[in-house]
């Protein structure tokens, strides 16, 4: 019975919330309620879908035990929910909500997953990376670990993401704060009165709202709109690609608003009143900052692209543009409805994205008229008139359109350069019965037509289209194939099919807007006398990018540099045969083509991936673009890429094109070395705090304030960071993944002047050694080292000198450098590398074990101490108040006279120093021999490799002269 017992308080328990009792809750409806939910070690609490639980209570939950969630299960506990320890497995929330009224909700000490919806007065995600599914709220505080994934809104009075590489997918809110960590990528709004967005290679994707302060900080950009109050984007390469509304804004050097700046005082004669320019752009040049009136409510005009004529029997193709300014230098982002007349034609504008601003629509009239007047209603309405442009050669039309009885008809599906693509032309005219519908004019017969081509946009250019008549052979519609569009065009035989339709391949290989006017005039046969033309527009858009050669290595977050002699990175737009597409650039609306990256490596699980930093920008009428102030901020392999959604608005088919470099290598900007010292926690566990140094020492000043030293020969912990220019760790500089990293070299240099390797220079011959008895000479951390960037190694600093035998040499000084070499190019820690380094005193250090004499019949205790060689003499070191040995360590060697060593004892336990000597209570104490055992022992203590140990000779029979007190035992 006792036996069975026992058996059942070791089990693990299972606390199922799904209708059953459960001890020490009761249960109203589908709610518990629990004053407490005191758990074994190894229990389970499982919660089904609908139930609710309340704990009265704060629930602390342990590494073994469970939590397991489902639906819409709710855990309310009034006071703090912690559940950071849970081990993974044991975690199982799939749905529901998990509530720490009044107190703090924890997870994270794990690397944990759960999808719920979090609520509490402050929530904090741990350590490690977490992963949420759900929205989190909190009255106060939300702290959200580095490397985490959060899928859904956040809400709180401050909110801070920590570095590096957070990916949350939902909007951040925030009553008092946002701080979000280097390398994160929210995709989402921000709303807060104060955020910060640290560097470097943070994304937000979504609009930003800061009423008093917003920091972007190095390498980061945010890809929507910012409404602020003072807004900075630091020095470098810090972008917002949208609109930006202010208070006031600093432009940091090679800070970009891609759009429009509006000083929130806007005034017309001044427009940029607000803004401080320190970018290296002018404000009137291409990438400078431009300033002007906040977003319009609705479009300033609306411009139709047509063709000069239509068929009364068919619509009309034209193309709408929603423009934001009276130039349309750009277009309006919003979403607009227009109704074309004649024809009454809906078209919706800015209906999906990406936001174009164009729609292809129609207009028809069935009735033949030389001057038909176009127009548009919409919604919402504009300020400016409508303005028409041919589809021919782009110039300004009058708004009226010829619609006649039969012409010919050209159009073209959106095509690349240089790539084959079918025309179609067709000799229309309206059916005698039904003044609707189109009929033939050229079935099944072979006409010779003049064929033209002109630039609608842009418009102007330098070669022609060449199209493929009957036999097969390509005609230029210009002089020759490398000479420009021609008035007159070119005379074409082309063979009509059955429904009277012409498809002749095209060949431009250019980009652009491309007019077409076909013209037939008969002077002979059954058709003579019989006078037709038609116009089309074909999209032709570039089928690549190309990047010129990029340098390799690159260093993290430094803008990237050419191969020589080039001084700037250029990235063309190609045709479909590798040619440049010279007008690519030239076009009325400048296109947008997007600078990324394409990963190679590394490819371990959840690795860094920041967005590229840069503009990209085609202005110089070649097709050539200059990629400006191109950065990455982490390390590893990659290729630039650049892409473009689609051209001219083309979308039926869209034309995207795409390019990317040659493999790019990339490695930290520089190393940062660090002596791990007391208060921090991630010592290495062979090694042991540096001690902070006395005013005796004389110690460089590091860190803390007064320096701090170790022994020759004793394992201090020493952290190196590889670091990007904007000082933030490279989180890919990781072990997981070591095809691009090498080991890191360590080597001590002299404090002073940074001169000296290995000083002092007399005694020649110190090293590094990994702190163990054997002194293993130490020359590098091995990149497998590297977690997140950072590796702690436990190093020793060895003067020259035999094991065992003190040396005498005066505190020195060094500095700790980290240094590689990757692809011909060196990274250091050295300050002349923009690294920084730890500074360690080094002290000759050695056990005294003191002499001492007594009766042999008491024990004699030594004051033992820990001492360091000044230069002139050696000295207690008030520093150590850590160094300590063992009863077994204790050498009791070379007894004399009638004392035999094999039977004297030390007294047991552990001695450890304060302030450089043992505590009074706890001197060093050998036991005494006892009645007639007198002699000498040579004591001392081996081992301690770091404090050579002298030899003390104690004497036991010889009393100490001085006063005597008697002692007599009452009974």
């Amino acid at each position: 019975m006792f036996f069975l017992l026992w058996t059942g308080l070791v089990q693990a328990a299972t606390l199922s919330f799904n209708g059953n009792a459960v001890g020490g809750c009761t249960l109203a409806g589908m709610q518990y309620t629990c004053a407490a939910l005191p758990l074994g070690d190894t229990d389970v609490v499982v919660i089904a879908s609908a139930y609710g639980v309340t704990v009265n209570s704060s629930l602390t939950m342990k590494y073994n035990q469970g939590l397991t969630m489902s639906g819409s299960a709710a855990l309310t506990v009034k006071g703090n929910l912690d559940i950071k320890d849970i081990n993974p497995p044991n975690l199982k929330v799939t749905g529901g909500n998990l509530t720490a009224e009044g107190g703090t909700f924890s997870m994270g000490a794990q690397e944990q997953t759960l999808s719920a919806s979090i609520a509490a007065t402050t929530i904090k995600m741990g350590s490690n990376n977490v992963k949420v599914t759900g929205s989190i709220s909190a009255k106060g505080l939300v702290e959200i670990a580095s490397g985490s994934v959060i899928n859904g809104p956040i809400s709180g009075a401050t909110v801070n993401i920590l570095a590096a590489s957070s990916r949350i997918q939902g909007d951040i809110t925030a009553t008092t704060s946002i701080t979000i960590g280097s390398g994160s990528q929210v995709t989402g709004d921000l709303t807060a009165p104060n955020i910060d967005l640290k560097a470097s290679g943070l994304l937000v994707t979504g609009d930003v709202k800061a009423s008093n302060t917003l920091t972007i900080a190095s390498g980061n950009g945010i890809k929507g709109d910012v409404e602020g109050g003072n807004v900075t984007l630091d020095a470098s390469n810090a972008y917002i690609t949208g609109n930006a509304v202010v208070d006031h804004i600093t432009l940091g050097w090679q800070g970009r608003v891609q759009q429009t700046i509006t000083c929130k005082a806007y005034t017309p004669s001044n427009p940029c009143s607000c803004v401080t320019n320190n970018s290296g752009w002018g404000f009137n040049e291409p990438q400078g900052p431009k300033c002007g009136p906040s977003t319009q409510a609705g479009p300033h005009h609306f411009q139709i692209t047509h063709p000069p004529a239509a068929l009364t029997c068919a619509p009309a193709p034209v193309t709408v543009t929603a423009c934001a300014d009276a130039a349309c230098s750009s277009v309006y982002t919003g979403a607009a409805q227009v109704t074309l007349t004649p024809g009454g034609a809906t078209a919706q504008i800015n209906g999906s994205l990406p936001a174009t601003g164009m729609a292809v629509s129609s207009v028809a009239q069935t009735t033949a008229a030389g001057n038909v007047a176009l127009g548009l209603s919409s919604t919402p309405a504009t300020t400016g008139a409508l303005v028409c442009k041919s589809s021919v050669d782009n110039s300004l039309t009058n708004c009226q359109m010829a619609f006649v009885t039969s012409a010919l008809q050209v159009s073209g599906a959106p095509r690349y350069a240089e790539q084959e693509g079918r025309i179609a032309i067709s000799a229309l005219q309206a059916s005698a019965s039904n003044p609707r519908a189109c009929v033939p004019l050229f079935a099944s017969q072979t006409k010779t037509l003049q064929l033209r081509c002109t630039y609608a946009n842009p418009t102007t250019g330098t070669l022609p289209a060449r199209i493929q008549n009957k036999d097969n052979v390509y005609v230029p519609l210009g002089a020759n194939a490398g000479s420009a569009c021609s008035a007159a065009g070119a005379a074409v035989q082309l063979a009509f099919d059955a429904d009277g339709q012409a498809t002749p391949n095209l060949l431009y290989a250019d980009a652009g807007a491309l007019g077409l006017t076909a013209t037939y005039a008969s002077t002979s046969g059954s058709d003579s006398g019989l006078t037709m033309t038609g116009t089309g527009t074909v999209i032709v858009g570039p089928k690549a990018f190309a990047f010129s050669a990029i340098a390799t290595p690159q260093r993290a977050g430094m803008a990237v540099l050419p191969v020589a002699p080039a001084t700037s990175i250029s990235v063309s737009a190609l045709n479909a045969a590798g040619a440049v597409t010279r007008n690519f650039g030239r076009e009325t609306l400048a296109q947008t083509v997007e600078l990324g990256r394409t990963i190679v490596a590394p490819v371990f699980p959840g690795f860094s991936d920041p967005a590229v930093a840069g503009s990209l920008t085609f202005n110089n009428n070649n097709g050539v673009g200059t990629a400006s102030n191109l950065s990455w901020p982490e390390v590893g392999q990659i290729r630039f890429t650049a892409s473009l959604a689609t051209y001219l608005g083309a979308a039926a088919p869209q034309l995207p094109a795409t390019g990317s470099s040659a493999d790019v290598l990339y490695i930290p900007h520089h190393y940062k070395t660090e002596i791990i010292v007391p208060g921090e926690t991630d010592l290495p566990p062979t090694a042991v705090f540096a001690a902070p140094c006395t005013a005796a020492m004389k110690c460089l000043v590091g860190v803390p304030p007064a320096g701090v030293s170790a022994y020759s020969g004793q394992a201090f912990g020493l952290r190196v960071t590889a670091q990007n220019q904007a000082n933030a760790s490279t989180l890919n500089f990781d072990g997981r993944d070591t095809s691009y990293m090498t080991a890191v070299q360590v080597q001590g240099w002299d404090a002073a002047k940074g001169e000296q390797l290995f000083p002092p220079g007399t005694p020649g011959a110190s090293r590094l050694t990994d702190g163990s008895n054997a002194q293993t000479t130490v020359t590098s951390i091995a990149a497998t080292k590297f977690t997140l960037g950072v590796a702690r190694s436990a190093l020793a600093y060895r003067f020259p000198g035999a094991s065992g035998v003190p040396v005498m040499v005066a505190p020195t000084d060094v500095l700790l450098r980290a240094s590689s070499t990757n692809g011909g190019a060196s990274v250091s820690s050295a300050p002349a590398a923009a690294g920084s380094e730890g500074v360690l005193t080094v002290l000759s250090g050695r056990l005294m074990v003191p002499h001492g004499y007594g009766s042999e019949r008491y024990p004699v205790r030594l004051p033992v101490q820990a001492q360091y060689w000044d230069g002139k003499m050696w000295s207690i070191n008030l520093a150590d108040s850590g160094s300590k040995f063992t009863q077994a360590q204790v050498l009791l060697a070379n007894c004399k006279k009638t004392l035999d060593c094999a039977a004297l004892q030390v007294e047991g336990g552990t001695y450890t120093v304060n302030k450089g000597e043992l505590p009074k209570n706890k001197l060093l104490t050998i036991q005494a021999p006892g009645a007639g055992k007198v002699g000498s022992v040579e004591v001392s203590v081996p081992g301690m490799v770091y404090l050579p140990s002298t030899v003390g000779i104690v004497v036991f029979g010889v009393f100490k002269s001085g006063p005597v007190i008697y002692l007599r035992e009452m009974y």
